[in-house]
């Protein structure tokens, strides 16, 4: 049993999905608390998906009943850590990134874009500069806090170690690298379009965390796709269709059927997420 790209995306309405996130992302640079809200708004639920990643990983590979190769013994048979580490390629991304030189964690990344983007709009924002006004404006609202808290059950935690629940999970990280490609790519190219400046100020103005100086435009820079971006999400999301492959594979025939249920299942979970996340995060 094989699942695609376009099956994928036949799961939901993908074009009207990629509508809506242009739209945002033009409206959120109209004025630029905007764009900064927009910003620590998509770090915060973006942010939480390395760690989902890792947790599915390690779901997986505890699972050693689950995935097993015929012509084995049983003791010998086991295949579950080899099917979770196509997942565990995302996490290791997340947690250190391939592409730069230092361990610069994705969350780093995404900080070191928020805090580059706050000091240089201060000229046009002074109260950017006070540290009571960016407490309140960044903070959570409460439609943020719940549906940072599904990515965790979308993900799978909490809930108990079988195939189905295991599959669902893979098709609600399937959805988050999907989507989220197409997300920063739009993001990366409207910023481009709309202020190009901004961009190349960005990219060469660089914030200490930790004891290290990461670049303000990296985070986005690595994670869109185009002749410019890293394509880190579409590198996960192949990484993540090969151990579905793998999945299948190592999956009694009879029960494929019921386990591509799943995972379409989580998949549109995570579509109604994104869903939502992009309908509130304008919104005051």
């Amino acid at each position: 049993m094989n699942i695609t790209q376009d099956d994928l995306r036949a799961l939901h309405d993908y074009e009207a999905s990629g509508a809506r996130v242009h739209e945002v992302v033009k409206r959120a640079m109209s004025f630029r608390l905007g764009l900064v809200r927009f910003i620590a708004r998509y770090a915060a639920w973006n942010g939480l998906f390395g760690s989902g990643v890792a947790a599915l990983s390690a779901k997986i590979g505890r699972s050693t009943d689950l995935f097993l190769e015929e012509g084995f013994p049983r003791p010998l048979a086991d295949r579950s850590v080899l099917v979770g580490s196509y997942f565990f390629d995302a996490a290791r991304d997340e947690f250190d990134d391939r592409d730069t030189e230092h361990r610069d964690t994705h969350r780093c990344l995404a900080q070191a874009c928020l805090i580059g983007l706050i000091e240089l709009s201060k000229a046009d924002n002074p109260r950017l500069g006070k540290a009571e006004f960016l407490e309140k404006a960044l903070a959570h609202p409460m439609w943020l806090t719940a549906l940072r808290g599904r990515v965790a059950s979308g993900y799978g935690n909490g809930s108990s170690d079988n195939r189905a629940n295991i599959f669902r999970a893979i098709g609600y990280h399937l959805g988050s690298e999907l989507l989220a490609d197409q997300e920063f790519s739009m993001i990366d190219a409207t910023m481009r379009d709309k202020e190009p400046a901004l961009v190349d100020t960005l990219k060469n103005h660089h914030v200490s965390i930790a004891g290290r100086e990461h670049s303000s435009y990296q985070w986005i820079r690595l994670h869109a796709g185009g002749d410019e971006g890293g394509g880190a999400e579409a590198d996960h999301f192949a990484w993540a269709m090969e151990g579905v492959e793998r999945a299948f594979t190592f999956t009694p025939s009879a029960l494929r059927s019921a386990a591509r249920h799943q995972l379409e299942l989580g998949y549109q979970e995570f579509a109604r997420d994104h869903e939502e996340f992009f309908d509130h995060v304008l919104v005051d």
